[in-house]
């Protein structure tokens, strides 16, 4: 009932702003005088198309292709919308101090419109290429009490495995990570966002990550989406990850630890279970936490641990959404520390989720360089 009432909220919001950009740009432009029919049908379509997106975006009949092009419809309409509403905002204030806001000249008003629908496609491209492109590596010092020797930690996380990031995109991720050389991998949840029949033919080049300790891996909300016991059977039959459930691992120098994601109390099928976990833990080394929602850390007492990495919140992925995100989630991106002795930090992600779109929000590999407290 929520996903519905969100899902129409969305729809509404892009309605609007679709009737926004018409009523407030498109038919002000001077040579598109002649084009107005046609733009209002142009805008009508890519609504047709925002809300297909929504409504069967789950459907196995939808090809990768069409999928793709319907999840790069939103960029055109949430890129005009913001340079709609700026220059309404510059008419509002030049209209407030008695100034005259139009261009007397028709030369320059012509060139000023096409300047703007430049700049709108420039917008469009660079909000979808930070969706798609191999993310950025974000380098990460963080010092933990009682370490006897440096980390090295290559962190992953919502890479979103499905109709738009496929093998490509995970192979171009595998060698930017081994470029990094660390001493462990994690993937902290969700990795897969589809049917696992349309990963069996690739998943096992996550074999193909390089580290000293090797990779380790905990469900993400979205493993429950698409039958958490499928998943983790595609997994453990194609890949030589640990998988983190509920669990701890004794790495010498570290212990590393994973829970189920809070998605799977809803489900009443692997929910996180830190006593578990807790049980045997060696608390004389320090210990890293595992665990895709960064709110687990307000939810359990997490004391007993030096380091917690989570991901899930995309740092917002399309602003003004962060907002939403740290209200939910009580954190959205970076380093906190939750007390003395324990951090958390939370990524923004390797992929994305939805529409092709990324603002003020990049994806990132994160290399955490792990030292002993000074």
């Amino acid at each position: 009932m929520l996903a519905f009432i969100f899902f129409s909220a969305i729809l509404f919001i892009f309605a609007l702003a679709n009737v926004y950009i018409y009523k407030r740009l498109i038919v002000k432009i001077s040579f598109f005088k002649y084009l107005h029919k046609f733009l209002k049908y142009f805008l009508i379509l890519l609504y047709i198309l925002q809300m297909f997106f929504f409504l069967f975006r789950k459907e196995d009949f939808l090809s990768d292709e069409i999928y793709e092009i319907l999840a790069l419809s939103f960029a055109p309409t949430y890129c005009f919308f913001f340079i709609t509403l700026f220059l309404d905002f510059i008419k509002f204030i030049c209209i407030f101090f008695g100034k005259n806001y139009s261009i007397s000249y028709k030369f320059l008003r012509i060139i000023f419109e096409i300047f703007i629908l430049i700049f709108g496609g420039f917008l469009i491209y660079i909000s979808i290429n930070n969706a798609l492109k191999i993310p950025n590596v974000k380098k990460k010092q963080i010092y933990i009490d009682n370490l006897k020797q440096e980390l090295k930690i290559a962190m992953l996380t919502d890479i979103h495995l499905g109709k738009n990031l496929h093998k490509n995109f995970l192979e171009k991720l595998i060698i930017k990570t081994n470029a990094l050389e660390p001493d462990l991998v994690v993937i902290v949840g969700d990795l897969v966002d589809t049917d696992v029949m349309y990963l069996k033919n690739y998943i096992n080049i996550l074999n193909e990550f390089k580290s000293k300790f090797g990779t380790f891996y905990v469900l993400g909300n979205h493993e429950y989406y698409h039958n958490v016991n499928k998943v983790l059977q595609l997994l453990n039959e194609n890949t030589n990850m640990q998988i983190l459930l509920n669990k701890n691992i004794d790495l010498g120098i570290i212990n590393i630890a994973g829970i189920g994601d809070l998605m799977g109390l809803k489900q009443g099928v692997y929910g996180p279970d830190l006593d578990k976990v807790k049980k045997d833990l060696n608390k004389d080394k320090p210990s890293i936490l595992l665990t895709h929602q960064p709110k687990t850390a307000l939810l359990y007492d997490v004391r007993d641990f030096d380091l917690i990495l989570s991901g899930h919140t995309h740092a917002g992925q399309i602003f003004p959404f962060g907002i939403a995100v740290k209200l939910n989630q009580g954190f959205l991106y970076g380093l906190y520390y939750l007390n003395e002795k324990t951090k958390l930090y939370v990524s923004s992600g390797a992929g994305f989720w939805g529409p092709s779109l990324r603002v003020f929000a990049p994806s990132e590999i994160v290399l955490l360089e792990l030292k002993g407290k000074k």
